[in-house]
């Protein structure tokens, strides 16, 4: 073999190969930094050129606001007539159907007319529409994307969706305001409007069937082995959790906010002072809303109490959606029927909830694998508390 129009592939040795991994560490590093830079730089020219659409003048500032998971939000200052202006801004997530957001939008409008005050209200664009559409992509391979403006509340974050540490006075202000909510928005019509995903009650039979498909999937990580060591719970309890058909019909329908937990109000000195994020809102059984909230707020996040659902709290939100509702003396109570199937339907609702840890491990990337069990964890412990405490929830229900 004549080598001598070859290359000759030296033997690293240990010195210079650690030499050559140091660096590529710090390739590694900046690769990430002008990733994020640039990263950065995109999302603050859209949010720039969507606000282009409305006459709030020259944005001065962009500040991206974290704790959702599904779509991105950002606080932006502008600058009108030698005023300075805020505003909440969001984008929506990919794949968001044009029809689901002019749900939410006339939702939000028709309850604003009707009583609900403290919602964050929507602006509209020069052309009187209340969200703007642009597209992302390039050669061919693009994607509808939207943004819309909203008032930016006043009041502060005090909590987070895993971290309802509300008081008592908080808990009746939280239930004050959705009881004032279903009754804004009992007469709206959504005009053929719906969501993509079904009713609650309409979903639940849909799980086993995904979720025994998911478990086969041929993946090694801690999430998907405790997936599948809880699924046979998992299935009994969806079973148990269904409701027949003639019951449900003797439960009133009404806009349901789907998503009403400690991180989507604002509060000042005890007080709910402002309500956001109804992208989850949908039209559903009234008791839908109530179950979720209780999941959501009553249950216990805190170190040997997790996934405990806290009665006391539950009886404070109850008593305090109850009085708000015969005060305003519109929509009626919770009556009989929904009162005795309270507990089936916050498992439901629960299972709900667990159903949306499962979608957003299975269907996200370069999620952090130990958050979400924590999640899958929290809900598995709630179901399995709420299955073994029945009788109790209904001696709550029976109290009131």
């Amino acid at each position: 073999m004549n080598t001598s129009k070859m290359r000759k592939l030296e033997e690293q040795n240990v010195n210079h190969t650690f030499d050559l991994f140091a660096h590529s560490v710090e390739l590694k590093k900046i690769a990430a930094n002008i990733f994020e830079s640039m990263e950065t730089a995109l999302i603050r020219n859209q949010v720039v050129d969507a606000i282009q659409c409305y006459d709030l003048g020259a944005v001065t500032a962009v500040y991206e606001i974290f704790g959702g998971y599904v779509n991105r939000s950002f606080g932006i200052l502008t600058e009108k007539d030698g005023a300075q202006h805020e505003y909440f801004v969001r984008k929506y997530k990919y794949g968001i159907a044009k029809t689901e957001i002019l749900l939410e939008h006339n939702m939000i409008d028709y309850s604003i007319a009707h009583g609900l005050d403290i919602a964050a209200g929507l602006i509209r664009t020069t052309d009187g529409t209340t969200f703007v559409k642009r597209t992302e992509g390039t050669e061919g391979k693009t994607t509808d994307i939207y943004f819309a403006v909203y008032q930016f509340l006043q009041g502060e974050d005090l909590y987070t969706w895993d971290t309802p540490n509300l008081n008592d006075a908080e808990y009746a202000s939280a239930a004050e305001v959705m009881a004032t909510f279903h009754n804004a928005a009992k007469d709206f019509d959504p005009q053929g409007l719906e969501r993509v995903e079904p009713k609650m009650m309409e979903l639940l039979p849909t799980l086993p069937e995904k979720y025994k498909a998911l478990a086969k999937m041929e993946i090694d990580t801690k999430f998907h082995k405790y997936y599948n060591s809880k699924l046979d719970s998992i299935l009994e309890v969806v079973e148990r959790s269904q409701i027949p058909a003639e019951i449900l019909e003797e439960m009133p329908y009404t806009p349901c906010h789907n998503d009403f937990h400690a991180g989507n109000l604002k509060y000042v000195n005890n007080k709910i002072v402002g309500i956001f994020d109804f992208d989850w809102s949908k039209i559903d059984h009234r008791l839908v809303d109530v179950s979720l909230a209780l999941a959501y707020l009553c249950s216990s996040w805190q170190d040997e109490k997790d996934g405990v659902l806290l009665l006391d709290k539950c009886a404070i939100f109850l008593k305090s959606y109850q009085q708000k509702l015969v005060e305003m003396g519109g929509l009626v109570p919770l009556n009989a029927v929904e009162l005795e199937y309270l507990p089936t339907m916050i498992a439901a609702a629960n299972m709900y909830l667990i159903n949306w840890d499962v979608v957003a491990y299975y269907n996200g990337t370069n999620l952090n694998e130990y958050e979400y069990i924590a999640y899958l964890q929290h809900n598995v412990r709630l179901m399995n508390w709420i299955e073994n405490h029945k009788a109790e929830i209904a001696d709550l229900v029976n109290s009131l």
